[in-house]
């Protein structure tokens, strides 16, 4: 096994989480819970994709269906409000396992 020393592990550490990408990739997880609500968001996990694409994982069709019919309109405001239109241009549902 390959060890390296602390200061370069930590660096490392530093480095990714200063990344704006990571940091807004971090917030959207913290922050899909006051988004999607509590009972959704249990079976859901979000990811922004490029060019402003929030993509959802959903771990069951049939509520994928129902938060893209109905709920993609309210999701897709809120995310907009939290991370503005210019991060935020579209919402898509996939259906996966949620890790």
């Amino acid at each position: 096994m390959d060890e390296k020393p602390l200061k370069q592990v930590l660096n490392s550490i530093f480095l990714r989480l200063s990344n704006p990408e990571n940091q807004k990739k971090s917030n959207l997880t913290d922050c899909w819970p006051k988004i999607a609500g509590s009972e959704f968001s249990k079976h859901t996990k979000p990811l922004f994709q490029k060019n402003g694409q929030v993509t959802v994982w959903v771990d069951d069709s049939t509520l994928a269906f129902e938060l893209s019919q109905k709920y993609k309109p309210l999701l897709l405001k809120r995310l907009r409000n939290q991370f503005g239109e210019e991060e935020v241009k579209d919402l898509r549902f996939l259906v996966g396992e949620i890790h």
